[in-house]
């Protein structure tokens, strides 16, 4: 039988707990596989042959040893603000929609994301499925696709999990409950308890009160776990403070900016320099405090290219960033941080505003225009000259990345900076720019950063660091993963119980 984790709102940990059932049971020899029909978030994973899911099933397929597949998130929505979301639906986009268009959508969609569960039932030994939200706000109960209508289609028990961080949740666990119709209750088997700091005894008497009203066993409780070494589910998360490393060959490590997007998109690129050291990482908002200084500032994804452009230009940041570079300071841009650097973004189409020309940064000599097909694909790239900016250190080296984009890239003069092929090793369009000087580049691809010779040749070569190698993130995050699976497996002991 299938096993669900439903949260009494969003951010209790139903992700990071998915996940860590997901490393248990493929622990103990079982062909699992993770489920979660709709998810919202700007932070996408691109799937092997293209398409995308949300970067939160990508980790929990990892978690299951297995490749991720469209139909592990049939619908992921991309926000845009405004009420508008770009729907992606099994790996590809269907378009952009309002509220109320979506809301229609949903009725067709929903059939298709049950066969989608289908087709990994039939495969798998076991399918855990996450809800998405909270199953109680009744207002949207007869168009429910991602809680408890779901768990009935799919013949799921449930975990009602509740965050105890956030206060109050025996009355979330509870209201939650009691505001569900009685059949929607039927799948819930089990509550629990996330992010507990204490004694647990001082819990039981609640739980027995809790099982009393309900008639629901809270079978446990999960510990605080602290901040894991995993990719966030989703770029909207709150900012991180500046992460400094001891360990580091420099006594001064080396000062990473990178500028927070209100639309901010596959935050994960920065992850390989969080536990890197040497290196202090340190996200800064837009309309926060300006840094004291950075030895390189990178300019990261975004969902919305033209409106966090405008929005930076009138930010207190952008004096400060145009002081940097005008002191020679380094900058890296990344997809759409590097369609900003360009000279203009055009959008004939309206496919992200609806201005069809905007003046870029004019750092790069390159112009980008939005088109409706969307590319998204996983590539290797290589340098073609690093000795001109005095290394050779990534001659002949392919790093891996994957694309997500709109944008199209024409260089007004010169050669592209990367070289580019598609996973069968067909070459690609060329891609990337950097300025004369050489302080400033950037190319539209995502996970440079997971490439160890592209750290060490930025780090050491183009920052003039002294940094020593940093360590294995897959290494990190796989070994986060099965600690992160006994904590779940011994608070949650959900899959033995499961017949």
């Amino acid at each position: 039988m299938p096993i669900m984790v439903l949260g009494t709102g969003s951010g209790v940990g139903k992700s990071l707990v998915v996940a860590g059932l997901c490393r248990w049971a493929s622990n103990l020899g079982l062909r699992v596989a993770p489920f979660k029909s709709q998810n919202m978030s700007n932070n996408a994973a691109v799937l092997p042959g293209g398409g995308e899911i949300g970067r939160a099933q990508w980790l929990q397929a990892r978690a299951s040893r297995i490749e991720p597949r469209a139909e592990m998130n049939p619908i992921l929505l991309k926000p845009l603000g405004e009420g508008r979301s770009q729907v992606v639906f099994l790996g590809q986009p269907l378009g952009v929609f309002g509220i109320r268009e979506y809301k229609e959508l949903k009725k067709e969609l929903f059939p298709k994301v049950v066969m989608a569960f289908e087709a990994l039932r039939e495969e798998f030994d076991l399918v855990i499925l996450e809800g998405a939200g909270s199953p109680a706000e009744i207002n949207l109960l007869d168009e429910d696709i991602a809680n408890t209508r779901m768990g009935r289609a799919a013949g799921a028990k449930a975990l009602l999990l509740g965050s105890i961080d956030q206060g109050g949740v025996y009355a979330s666990l509870y209201g939650t409950w009691m505001l569900l119709p009685p059949k929607e209750r039927e799948i819930i088997a089990w509550m629990g308890i996330n992010r507990f700091r204490g004694e647990r005894f001082l819990l039981e008497s609640a739980h027995r009160e809790l099982t009393r009203l309900t008639g629901v066993p809270v079978i446990g409780v999960l510990e605080h776990l602290g901040a894991l070494p995993l990719p966030d589910e989703d770029s909207f998360s709150t900012s991180v403070s500046p992460v400094v490393h001891s360990g580091s060959s420099s006594s001064v490590p080396l000062r990473v900016v990178v500028l927070e997007w209100p639309h901010l998109s596959n935050r994960s690129d920065m992850d390989p320099l969080l536990y890197h050291p040497g290196v202090s990482v340190t996200f800064c908002p837009i309309d926060g405090a300006v840094p004291q200084g950075a030895d390189l500032v990178v300019l990261p994804g975004t969902r919305q290219t033209v409106k966090d452009l405008e929005l930076f230009r009138k930010s207190p940041l952008f004096s400060w960033f145009m002081r940097h570079v005008r002191e020679h300071g380094r900058v890296i841009g990344i997809c759409g941080g590097y369609q900003m650097l360009a000279s203009d973004i055009i959008d004939p189409e309206g496919v992200e505003s609806n201005r069809p020309w905007t003046p870029g940064l004019a750092l790069l000599p390159f112009s980008v225009t939005f088109e409706k097909v969307k590319i998204s694909r996983r590539v290797s790239v290589m340098w073609q000259d690093p000795a001109a900016i005095g290394s050779d250190a990534l001659s002949g080296e392919w790093l891996s990345g994957y694309e997500i984009r709109h944008g199209r890239n024409r260089l007004h003069s010169g050669t592209p900076l990367f070289s580019v092929r598609d996973e069968s090793g067909e070459p690609l369009l060329g891609e990337g720019a950097m300025h004369a000087s050489g302080r400033i580049f950037g190319a539209p691809v995502h996970g440079l950063f997971d490439n160890e010779p592209f750290r060490q040749f930025i780090l050491n070569d183009w920052l003039n660091g002294n940094v020593s190698r940093g360590p294995d993130i897959e290494s990190i995050q796989d070994e986060a993963l099965d600690r992160l699976s006994v904590k779940v497996s011994r608070a949650f002991p959900i899959i033995g119980a499961n017949s």
